[in-house]
């Protein structure tokens, strides 16, 4: 378009000027008549009002809120001095500078038969600027649109600015694009959770028609959703698939763990399923490598699960199943005896577990001394804030020769350590949620243990790890650990009971997440020194807490008529424990499948749930963040009330339940 506009110019009409000038004449004769000071007042109100009027004339009346007149120019003006070429190639339309279309050609009109839709087209562009290219969609196909300004000079000299809008179809470009996007392979890598459990179950001669059966279901599945499925080992598989059909797996939520449950060839445990996925960008190593990281992860969080990794992006399908449990000593002996050469090179030892300590983490640090005090090196844990549930236990062990000076805050932690400092992290393998971030990233040897399902946030740069999630406690990962080192070991009494105290608070007192080993550990730590009266001392509330989480479990409301939605009361001082309990006391009341209990501490609701397996909470809880395990899990909101949480519960709920309908 040329910015220099040439025609002939018809003069500007001067009606609304001499309309103006007669009204004035006429209304002083009129008000002199009446009275004179009345006509003084008159005169000058019409001459404002006739200044007013013949500017509008001059304008035209298109200057408002501010805007220059030279910004606008006459439509008539327009259409008159310039004109669309016909043979022009794309959608192209004019627009005054307020954005309404003034000419278009014809190919406009096709995109846009009803001109009237267009506007919102322009908006859109608008709001991105002028100059800048924006993809759009109409009418079914894509074109990458822009606005442009432009300077219009008419004959008579006046200036103007007006907007041209082109449109380039881009359709084929982008339909060759998600062509290409879909047909790009992806990595998976399965693994068959409990493999060699069943196996161990069946008779020899049914072991093998058990392997042929699952080979012929997963490479049934494989061909088809027309991808290739390999097998590496007896109970590991690779699996190449094209990123378009990966969609329709998607859509059937993976119902190849189905298949695989239903497997049968006599009477044996089901078989549960892992599976990573990963997406690269067009790299077959870098998608082989998001599919390993993806099945760790999976198998952190306890198996039977889908687990697709697209960068950064997680998406998770199935989890229905509890952990698979692997009792699997030989691989804690190894555990043992690196921790022990670890701990033994170190020129300090710090141990820490999360914000808002609980028996578990206190009493797995506790653990650590112990092993630490074995070896004649010192061991501090690191607490900013005694947790409310462990007051008792850090009373207990203020009264200890051997704990009196033991916990420390992180400004001492800092000053402690060097090169050759070890820091052991427990209960949690989020570094969202640690003690001390400051330690954990000026840390250059750390030690992990935990329990709870892995989450994408996890400490990735340990030189130990110890993450077990069919585990029922990390005090039982702990004391897995002093029974291997052996008697090297000795256990103080206080050191027993809050390690028996850290199983029994994660167990509900040995009701939920059990297994051998966790009985073999209570056990252990009942013969060294371990007492069930002192342990539950330890869990006792005052009268105000008991009655605080009374009303929380009275005030519960019924959501989809089987889960509980309550809040506890604020103004108790435990009250993320007494929520805790109030969500384990609902889940006593018959027909109730999980419970959800809120309470609000400064900014914070934290949010307590628990369930008997039917309904996977720590997938509800991972929505609003959090995390946890099948049964027991939590989460933290920021910046809003209980009600509010509530309905975000409520949601998350719903999100939930639809995923496991579709």
């Amino acid at each position: 378009m040329m910015d220099d506009l040439s025609g002939n110019k018809k003069k500007k009409k001067r009606e609304p000027g001499i309309i103006g000038a007669a009204a004035v004449v006429l209304l002083v004769c009129i008000c002199f008549i009446l009275d004179v000071k009345i006509g003084i007042g008159a005169i000058l109100g019409a001459a404002a009002g006739y200044f007013c009027w013949t500017m509008l004339g001059d304008s035209g009346g298109q200057e408002k809120d501010g805007e220059s007149k030279a910004a606008f120019l006459d439509t008539a003006v327009l259409q008159q001095n310039f004109s669309i070429p016909k043979n022009m190639p794309v959608p192209y339309a004019v627009l005054d500078i307020r954005g309404h279309i003034l000419m278009y050609n014809e190919l406009f009109t096709r995109v846009f038969p009803e001109i009237e839709k267009a506007d919102a087209v322009v908006e859109s562009l608008k709001k991105n600027g002028t100059g800048k290219t924006h993809l759009v969609e109409a009418g079914g196909r894509f074109y990458e649109a822009a606005l442009n300004q432009c300077d219009v000079v008419a004959e008579n000299g006046a200036v103007g600015m007006v907007l041209n809008m082109t449109m380039l179809d881009v359709t084929r470009e982008k339909e060759l694009e998600k062509k290409l996007d879909n047909s790009e392979t992806v990595v998976g890598m399965l693994f068959l959770d409990n493999f060699e459990d069943v196996v161990d179950t069946l008779a020899e001669d049914r072991q093998p028609l058990l392997s042929a059966v699952v080979d012929r279901k997963l490479t049934q599945f494989a061909t088809d959703a027309n991808g290739v499925m390999r097998k590496l080992e007896k109970d590991r598989y690779i699996f190449l698939i094209s990123k378009g059909n990966l969609e329709a797996l998607k859509e059937k939520k993976f119902d190849v763990m189905n298949t695989v449950r239903e497997i049968s060839v006599g009477e044996h445990m089901p078989i549960t399923m892992s599976m990573g996925i990963g997406i690269g960008g067009g790299s077959l190593e870098e998608a082989m490598q998001s599919a390993k990281a993806a099945l760790d992860l999976a198998l952190g969080r306890g198996g039977d699960q889908v687990l697709i990794k697209e960068g950064e992006k997680y998406l998770f399908y199935g989890a229905k199943a509890g952990e698979v449990g692997r009792n699997n000593r030989i691989r804690a002996r190894v555990k043992a005896d690196a921790l022990w050469e670890l701990m033994g090179a170190s020129s300090s030892i710090l141990v820490m577990g999360h914000r808002n300590a609980d028996l578990d983490s206190l009493g797995s640090c506790m653990g650590i001394c112990a092993i630490a005090r074995a070896m004649d090196k010192k061991c501090r844990i690191i607490m900013n804030d005694v947790g409310i549930g462990v007051k008792r236990l850090c009373a207990n062990m203020a009264e200890s020769s051997h704990y009196e000076a033991a916990i420390i805050k992180e400004a001492e932690a800092l000053k402690m350590m060097d090169e050759k400092t070890l820091v052991i992290v427990v209960d949690t393998h989020r570094s969202s949620i640690v003690e001390s971030h400051q330690v954990l990233a000026a840390a250059k040897k750390i030690v992990l243990f935990d329990h709870h399902r892995k989450s994408p946030d996890a400490i990735d740069n340990a030189v130990l790890t110890y993450h077990e999630a069919y585990a029922s406690s990390t005090a039982e990962l702990i004391t897995e650990m002093i029974q291997h080192i052996g008697k090297k070991v000795k256990l103080k009494s206080i050191e027993a009971d809050a390690l028996l105290a850290g199983i029994t608070v994660d167990t509900k007192n040995f009701a939920v997440k059990t297994g051998a080993i966790t009985f073999e550990a209570a056990g252990f730590l009942r013969r060294n020194g371990a007492d069930s009266i002192r342990v539950r001392r330890l869990f006792q509330n005052d009268i105000e807490s008991y009655k605080a989480k009374a009303t929380a479990v009275r005030d519960a409301e019924l959501f989809h008529n089987n889960m509980a939605i309550s809040v506890c009361p604020s103004n108790v001082e435990n009250s993320m424990l007494i929520a805790a309990q109030a969500a384990d006391d609902l889940m006593n009341v018959t027909g109730i499948q999980a419970s959800f209990v809120c309470s609000k501490v400064d900014d914070l609701v934290y949010v307590s749930a628990r369930s008997f397996g039917d309904i996977n909470v720590q997938r509800i809880m991972e929505k609003l963040g959090g995390g946890g395990h099948l049964t027991v899990s939590g989460a933290q909101l920021k910046d809003c009330t209980e009600e509010e949480a509530k309905a975000m519960i409520r949601k998350a709920i719903e999100e939930y339940l639809e995923e496991e309908t579709v």
